[in-house]
């Protein structure tokens, strides 16, 4: 015992740190400098710095250098060894969706060959082309992994949404090299074919996430191939956009995939209510947590609709349509209102085009009907307003409160504090 006490040393602060920073680490995201300078107090804190700094590098969180500069750096140093295995092994996700080729910086053609062939652990990679058109995502590319003869069995999550260089026969390859993804982003991809999509869903048989929206060529045949092979893991569909698509189609995919929970068929101009209540009365319905419909201009939510889908939905807790769709003139509307009260699960209802007097009543109701169950959030996406040009300092608009503004919303939210009703948010389209 008085070995033990005069042996004894009681914790100090810099013996205690790399505890308390890796806690901090787990729940704070800091930048690469940060990072790199906290791995630079001693080796205890480089040791729990390392694996956050390489788990997900952030090529677009450096103060110094560009994304493009940061990737060219990380395959620079691939090839030459200079990181360590265990470093290599220690990077799991990837976001390049930031890297911007110029006249003066590109990337190698194999520099998709280099990443997987030094991070073998790398199971999500992001390539998305909506801020820069990713132009180093090509054919070429992927060719250089065929000849290597290379597959990645570890990725799992996949994004190619809006790179638009890619043809049909790179995506059919995409089986070959990533045969065990879970996820697949493809949203306005160029090259997506029905045949594309039947190979690919074909043979990754483990896909629970497909984002086809806004694929142009898509068809009924490839949609037949999704409920055909995606049938037991299907979790999560994206058909928004999809113009050639008809009710047939969803028939398959209600009828194949019970499993499916999220279905987006916003802007699908050719589905009827036919379609939403083949959904609602197919077993896919038990499951069905988020529904899209809004600008399907051949679907009017009437009340037999609803009152299907209310019935039959029973853990829906987003459903999204536009407000001609409810707003029409087929049932009498005080009853379409009071048949939001049997969506005993919904909490958020978005509701897209509102006009610019539209009266606030409507609104108002339908937040003190649906509230009878679960709901706490009704969305509101608008145009442009001619008040939005008359408010300022040439001219002064006083807004009627019996029509939805800006203003009526914040007064209703204001006023129903402590009452059973969901809030209504207002914001301006990004379509517009």
């Amino acid at each position: 015992m008085d070995d033990f006490i005069a042996h004894y040393r009681p914790p100090t602060m810099f013996s205690l740190f790399p505890d308390a920073l890796d806690v901090i680490l787990r729940y704070h995201s800091l930048t690469n400098e940060t990072l790199a300078t906290l791995a630079l107090v001693n080796h205890e804190c480089y040791q729990v710095v390392k694996p956050f700094l390489w788990a997900n590098p952030q090529l677009s969180n450096s103060f110094v250098y560009t994304p493009l500069q940061c990737m060219q750096s990380i395959l620079s140093s691939m090839k030459s060894c200079a990181l360590q295995p265990d470093t290599l092994q220690m990077i799991h996700s990837l976001d390049m969706s930031q890297v911007e080729e110029t006249l003066y910086g590109t990337l190698p053609d194999d520099w998709l060959l280099t990443l997987l062939q030094n991070a073998p652990k790398l199971h999500t990679l992001c390539l998305s082309g909506k801020k820069t058109s990713s132009p180093f995502v090509q054919g070429q590319t992927f060719r250089k992994l065929a000849k290597a003869s290379l597959v990645h069995a570890g990725m799992e999550n996949l994004d190619l949404s809006e790179c638009t260089d890619i043809q049909e026969p790179t995506l059919k390859s995409l089986a070959t090299f990533f045969p065990n993804l879970v996820s697949l982003n493809l949203s306005r991809t160029s090259g997506v074919t029905d045949t594309a999509v039947a190979l690919i869903v074909d043979r990754c048989q483990y896909l629970e996430t497909i984002n086809l929206s806004y694929c142009r060529q898509l068809t009924d045949l490839g949609l037949f191939s999704v409920a055909k092979f995606c049938r037991r893991n299907l979790r999560v569909l994206n058909l928004t956009g999809n113009l050639k698509m008809t009710n047939a189609s969803l028939l398959a995919v209600a009828k194949h995939c019970p499993q499916i929970q999220k279905l987006y068929l916003a802007e699908c101009n050719q589905i009827t209510d036919s379609a939403v209540e083949w959904i609602a009365r197919s077993c896919s319905s038990t499951s069905l947590k988020e529904l899209e419909l809004h600008r399907c201009d051949r679907i009017m939510f009437g009340l037999p609709l609803l009152g299907l889908l209310a019935h039959k939905c029973n853990v829906l807790e987003r459903l999204t349509l536009t407000y001609k769709q409810i707003n029409s003139q087929r049932d009498d509307l005080k009853l379409v209102m009071e048949a939001f009260r049997d969506f005993h699960g919904l909490r958020t209802i978005d509701i897209y085009e509102v006009p610019e007097h539209s009266p606030a009543l409507f609104f108002w109701d339908l937040a003190f009907q649906a509230s009878r169950g679960k709901l706490d959030t009704i969305n509101l996406y608008r145009g442009s307003f001619a008040s939005d040009y008359l408010l300022g300092n040439y001219a002064v608009a006083y807004e009627q409160d019996q029509n939805i503004s800006d203003q009526t919303v914040r007064k209703f939210n204001d006023r129903r504090i402590g009452a059973h009703k969901a809030v209504v948010n207002i914001f301006v389209d990004n379509i517009y």
